[in-house]
């Protein structure tokens, strides 16, 4: 690097990087923890239409389709998607870059007030939100023993308060409602009112007048004070006369277990789910519920999110700062006296904190790996020296281009590209900077005797000498032996598939989703055959099970047990189970068909189900959609409506009442808001119903089948869209499935229909694997030298050594290697004396020793990389035994 321009204009470049680094230090608040940086940060719109009561078919005619056709003059988004189900339409957009959404959000709403008659006039206003991910920043309290209702308002209050919440949604275990059912068989009297005379009576009346003392007004009460009034109800009829609810119906206060809450090791429980609006709001809003706590002692916080990553965090600063310590302990040791080592100090936390500020512009997220990172620069940029800048740039460009073609084809993890990144811009960065403070910085480092660590070094120094003395050929020839069959086990190892896993700590977060799925009761039934499992294995010693309509999250502490034994056939069904940051199960594809009409595409998939299940690799075929169910079709004669004045209206309203619940309203009942839920007694006899008579507005009861007919047809539950396409998709599992022979099999079984296969994709958050080998090619390419081919080689087989030594020693996680490995190559190619020296070598040794004492997976990650570190030192040393023996230029 040219050190006379950046001396030239030392001033003005100060004032640029001082710039920069107080930009970086005002949005470090923004910056993101979590172990891996995501695929795509892609957002997306959802529009949720209700319309109460209607089957999937008339959603999808008079909602989904005429929304889909308004969003063709919109722009912004890139894919649609829609669900039609009984009673809502659910449009997802995903979104393209460059658009402002809440723009985007303002033109779609317009958009649907100017075509608002193409919509059903009972229809409900849309439901327009950005979507969201399900949010990593999460906080759980539990309620461990009884207290006043009051207590619980206090404190949802006082956290609300908090700065960083984003939201906080409290679950009772159980939940109170007062239930008004009506006796549908006493209803057919001919002076009773009909069902929907008394819905209207209840839903729209008064119970006097109260006066508000705050703002002196009066106003009308909706519901009562107590809910006996409600049996002295009068519903008004065709002869004027009111009729006590009472002869019609009961009124109850019924209390019953939450379908939608959460679960505590199989029991539901009261909780608080806390989410905070990024990792700084996190950790403030985890500190300050500790304290907070103290005072309400009736509730607990089980569960944080990320708190294995904070503990990491604290582990990371320990030893990140011991790196400090021992820098200036043994200055004199790694030849850093003077104002060497101070110089160093500034110009790599100036370079850590702007590269901080990149991964805020960049969304990146910082997690294990990146702090390992900082560790392992701040010692190895400390003890080498570097290369200049141009000549270094010349010799690796065509390196660079092959990382890039290999991680576009996706044989090396993006994950890594970002890694080498980092690695050049702290290089650039640190280089730059150290010319740039030396003529601003004066400060001298202290000098300290060590007299006792002097003879201990002077002993091991003499040691390691006479073990450095020449060796005959035939230890030469054993030394070759060894690295040859470590070279041959190694290859074998690096051509086989590993999968990118991170540790995800004592704590662990899991989903079981249904995708455009199985109807609600179903996917409750499946969620507590899951969760019943997981606790009759005792592989877990808390199971916290968030229970949502169409999925639940879980969070899950391993025992010993269940480290050993994993979660592994679990009795998902047409569910799908799978961990946050890597899989427990066999990877899964998405297989989608299309067709305009379901029916048909029911019919041409269900029969591949079995075939399917018996191709070879794979273990599992789930239906991704609900099939059709049994349903009844009323025919009736116009001419019979007329001469009944039977409306078509009301009887479907009767009907829609008589078959779904619904809450007319809410009341205080012990201080406590509680839903009025109005249902109707009902028969669970199929035969029955279609006699059972239904009481219309005019006062005549109605028996359909005495002039009417009912037909038994196929109504599908939900119907999936795609980019306009009807579809309908099926997940398969398995292992080393041969996709191109599946794909042309099936087209062949469907070549004769109307279906077709449209795709088949990767399932979302399924587990990746990658071949090692490809990093170790890149490896080879980059270290290449024409004047040293016996030390490129015998490098080479240190790396593959290294790899055989974790895969055998710790744990098998590729990342760590990448990450160590990639490090690695890049100091052994710009540093002019990348070899073994004992000085620089024992403030490793204390660090390796500091890590072994953390407990949890991030000790464990720390304690392995530096040990890996220490030993790529170590066997660097010796293994260039060989070369010299060979008489090689031993500069590298």
């Amino acid at each position: 690097m040219n050190r006379n321009w950046i001396r030239f204009f030392r001033f003005r470049l100060l004032a640029i990087v001082l710039f920069f680094l107080l930009l970086s230090i005002f949005s470090i608040d923004r910056l993101v923890f979590a172990e891996e940086v995501p695929v795509s940060n892609n957002e997306t719109l959802q529009i949720t239409t209700l319309w109460p009561n209607k089957t999937a078919l008339q959603i999808e005619e008079n909602i989904t389709k005429p929304w889909e056709q308004i969003l063709k003059s919109v722009s912004g988004y890139k894919k649609i998607e829609s669900i039609s189900e009984v009673g809502s339409s659910l449009i997802h957009l995903e979104l393209e870059g460059g658009f402002e959404k809440q723009s985007l959000i303002q033109t779609i709403r317009n958009e649907y007030l100017l075509q608002r008659q193409r919509f059903p006039e009972d229809s409900l206003f849309p439901k327009i939100k950005l979507g969201k991910l399900e949010g990593d920043y999460i906080i759980i309290l539990q309620k461990i023993k009884e207290g006043p209702e009051k207590n619980r308002k206090e404190l949802e209050q006082k956290i609300r308060n908090i700065s960083g919440l984003e939201s906080l949604i409290h679950y009772s275990h159980k939940e109170t409602e007062m239930v008004v059912q009506v006796h549908s068989n006493w209803i057919h009297a001919k002076d009773s009112p009909s069902l929907s005379e008394i819905f209207t009576t209840i839903r729209n009346y008064h119970w006097g007048f109260g006066f508000d003392p705050l703002n002196h007004i009066w106003f009308q009460k909706d519901f009562p004070i107590l809910p006996e009034s409600f049996s002295k109800l009068e519903i008004p009829f065709r002869l004027g006369e009111g009729l006590k609810f009472s002869t019609l119906g009961k009124v109850t206060l019924e209390e019953r277990e939450l379908r939608h809450g959460t679960r505590i090791n199989g029991l539901s429980s009261e909780t608080m789910i806390l989410k905070a609006e990024n990792n700084i709001a996190l950790y403030g809003l985890t500190s300050e519920l500790k304290t907070l706590l103290n005072k309400y002692n009736d509730w607990i916080l089980l569960y944080s999110s990320h708190q294995d990553l904070m503990n990491d965090w604290f582990r990371f600063f320990i030893i990140f700062f011991s790196v400090d310590f021992l820098l200036v302990i043994f200055a004199s040791y790694l030849g850093l006296e003077g104002t060497k080592l101070p110089i160093y100090f500034c110009a790599y936390y100036t370079s850590l904190l702007v590269f901080l500020g990149i991964c805020v512009l960049l969304v990146i997220p910082i997690g294990k790996v990146f702090l390992f990172l900082f560790i392992l620069w701040k010692y190895l940029f400390a003890i080498f020296s570097l290369k200049r800048l141009g000549p270094w740039a010349k010799q690796s460009i065509y390196s660079f281009f092959i990382f890039i073609l290999f991680i576009y084809l996706d044989w090396i993890p993006k994950i890594f590209g970002f890694i080498l990144l980092s690695n050049v811009f702290f290089f650039i960065f640190i280089s730059f900077l150290k010319i740039l403070y030396n003529p601003f910085i004066r400060i001298h480092c202290p000098k300290f005797p060590l007299f006792v660590l002097d003879l201990n070094i002077s002993f091991f120094r003499k040691y390691w000498k006479g073990s450095n003395a020449p060796r005959s050929l035939f230890q030469i020839f054993l030394v070759s032996i060894f690295l040859f069959i470590g070279f041959v086990f190694a290859i074998h190892s690096s051509v086989s598939l590993h999968p990118l896993r991170i540790p995800d700590g004592s704590i662990q977060m899991a989903k079981l989703e249904f995708p455009t799925s199985i109807p609600e009761q179903e996917s409750l039934r499946i969620t507590k055959q899951v969760e019943d499992t997981l606790l009759k294995r005792q592989i877990t010693d808390l199971l916290v099970v968030k229970q949502n309509p169409s999925n639940a999250d879980f969070y899950y502490r391993l025992n010993e047990n269940g480290l050993e034994k994993g979660l592994n056939d679990l009795p998902t069904e047409s569910g799908y189970f799978h961990t946050l940051s890597a899989s427990e199960v066999s990877a899964g594809y998405i297989i989608r068909f299309s067709n305009a009409d379901t029916q048909v595409l029911e019919n041409y998939i269900l029969p591949l189900v079995p075939w399917l299940r018996n191709f070879d690799g794979i273990s599992e075929v789930v239906l991704c959609f609900q099939p059709s169910v049994e349903g009844l079709e009323l025919m009736a004669p116009a001419m019979f409506r007329n001469l009944l004045r039977y409306g078509v209206a009301d009887a479907v309203r009767e009907r829609s009442l008589d078959l779904q619940s619904a809450i007319v309203g809410r009341m205080l009942i012990n201080e406590r808001l509680t839903d009025i839920r109005f249902t109707v007694e009902q028969s669970k006899d199929l035969d029955r119903y279609k006699e059972k008579g239904i009481k219309l507005p005019t006062g005549i009861t109605l028996f359909d089948k005495s002039f009417s007919r009912y037909h038994e047809i196929k109504t599908p539950g939900r119907i999936y869209h795609k980019n306009g396409d009807t579809s309908l998709e099926l997940l398969i599992k398995g292992n080393n499935i041969q996709w191109d022979e599946l794909k042309s099999r099936i087209n062949q079984l469907l070549s004769i229909g109307p279906v077709r296969l449209t795709e088949i994709l990767p399932q979302k958050n399924s587990e990746m694997n990658y071949r090692p080998i490809f990093l170790f090619l890149w490896i080879f390419v980059f270290l290449f030298r024409k004047k040293s081919k016996i030390h490129w080689f015998l490098m080479i087989n240190l790396f593959l050594l290294l790899w055989k030594m974790q895969t055998s020693l710790f744990s098998d996680e590729y990342l760590l290697f990448g990450t160590l490995s990639i490090a690695l190559a890049v100091f052994l190619f710009w540093t002019k004396d990348f070899l073994f020296r004992l000085g620089k070598i024992i403030p490793l040794i204390f660090l390796v020793l500091i890590s072994y004492l953390f407990p949890g997976e991030g000790g464990k990650f720390f304690f392995e990389g530096l040990s890996l570190l220490l030993i790529f030192f170590v066997i660097q040393d010796k293994i260039f035994i060989i070369g010299r023996f060979f008489k090689t230029n031993t500069s590298f």
